[in-house]
């Protein structure tokens, strides 16, 4: 028995959780294949009490992707989960602007070739992938489609697309027994198929911008326009990671002050001599800055630290450029800036220490070559003449 859509309420959502290179165009979730994983079994036709497991089931079941990028990606490292199960991707290449199938087999036994269940496929066993982790289940799931990254040695999971289905009512059981004598009933039962430029369904109006088609694996119907995997990695990193410093563990640190307060230090010769009294500049945390002779003029160190809005305006004024950059970057600063920064360092986001430099109360610019530091975010730490921080993020791609 087929589906039809007008007889459910069907919700379904696609979303892009993340920039991504590939993204999932198609569902073959209700197979007319067996869906049972456990059968009664019979001796002469009779029923026993013994449960025997399926041979094989859910033949058919797939999940398609696309790679809309300009470049071949690798597969490794990317993943499909449903709410039970999760399928890791093996070294394998997606190229530019190709399809591939995730499809449902038992292994490493009894396997089924995909191409006969859907007989367009044949010839093309390169992009089909066979799984035994996920059972796609009909009448509510969840399935995801994501990448793990590693920045500075720790893991960080992204969802790259999402697609979600949930009828109200259970659909009615489509098994057609014996469908290996008639391959071609597949291509009756329909997907569910991406497409956010579908404008309703009169029949079913919570389809949203999809629709429900009969399937059409390793093609589509409408195709994600191809886009600049430069520009993508660039978007993941610009949405992500532009923002990100240390200014929290930094505060954390600077505000712990030390109680202990030294205003004057007096040394007596033996010899009678004259005395000499020194007196100590200090940071809000208690650090030393400079000293002088307490009989002489003070140091030009300011006596109280500069407010939230001028940090603000000497934030403004020190410029990073290009950023992103892929290796020269030079960081300038100007107007109220100027005289104000003691040092200058850049840390990666791990942490490490990869620039110092203290520039001359005349120097307002200079040149940085990370060409061979790893991609990430690098955090440009400006340390001014009150001992306070400002921090600027340099984006390296």
């Amino acid at each position: 028995m087929r589906i039809k859509i007008t007889t459910f309420l069907l919700v379904l959502i696609f979303s892009q959780n993340f920039y991504s290179q590939i993204t999932i165009t198609e569902i073959y979730y209700d197979t007319p294949d067996n869906e049972k994983l456990r059968f009664i079994k019979k001796v002469n036709g009779l029923a026993t009490q013994e449960e025997i497991e399926a041979v094989k089931h859910h033949r058919g079941e797939f999940i398609e992707i696309y790679n809309y990028s300009d470049k071949d990606v690798n597969l490794k490292d990317w993943f499909i989960k449903d709410l039970q199960g999760v399928f890791w991707f093996p070294d394998k290449v997606i190229k530019s602007k190709q399809f591939m199938v995730i499809a449902y087999s038992v292994l490493p036994y009894n396997t089924t070739p995909f191409s006969e269940c859907f007989t367009t496929t044949i010839g093309k066993e390169s992009q089909i992938i066979l799984q035994d982790k996920i059972i796609l289940r009909n009448q509510r799931e969840i399935v995801s489609l994501g990448r793990v990254y590693n920045f500075g040695g720790t893991p960080f999971t992204f969802n790259k697309a999402e697609r979600r289905w949930e009828f109200r009512q259970s659909p009615p059981i489509n098994f057609i027994g014996e469908i290996w004598r008639t391959p071609n009933k597949f291509y009756e039962v329909n997907s569910i198929q991406y497409n956010p430029n579908y404008t309703g369904n009169q029949d079913n109006p919570d389809l949203y911008d999809n629709y429900m088609a009969a399937p059409n694996p390793l093609d589509a119907t409408y195709k994600p326009p191809t886009e600049s995997y430069d520009q993508i990695i660039y978007d993941d990193y610009n949405s992500y990671y532009s923002y990100l410093d240390w200014t929290d563990n930094v505060n954390a640190l600077i505000d712990n002050k030390c109680s202990i307060s030294i205003l004057n230090e007096e040394q007596t010769a033996a010899n009678p001599r004259t005395n000499v009294f020194k007196c100590f500049n200090h940071d809000t945390s208690g650090n030393l800055t400079s000293s002088y002779n307490c009989n002489s003029t003070p140091s030009t160190t300011p006596s109280t630290d500069y407010t939230y809005d001028e940090l603000e305006e000497i934030k403004k004024v020190i410029t990073i450029a290009p950023n992103p950059t892929n290796s020269v970057v030079t960081i300038s600063w100007s107007g109220v800036a100027l005289g104000k920064v003691t040092n200058l360092q850049v840390h990666s986001s791990t942490g490490g220490l990869i620039y110092n430099y203290s520039p001359s109360s005349t120097t307002n610019s200079v040149t940085i070559n990370l060409q061979n530091q790893i991609s990430g975010v690098y955090i440009a730490h400006f340390y001014l003449n009150t001992g306070q921080l400002v921090s600027k993020n340099i984006l390296k791609w």
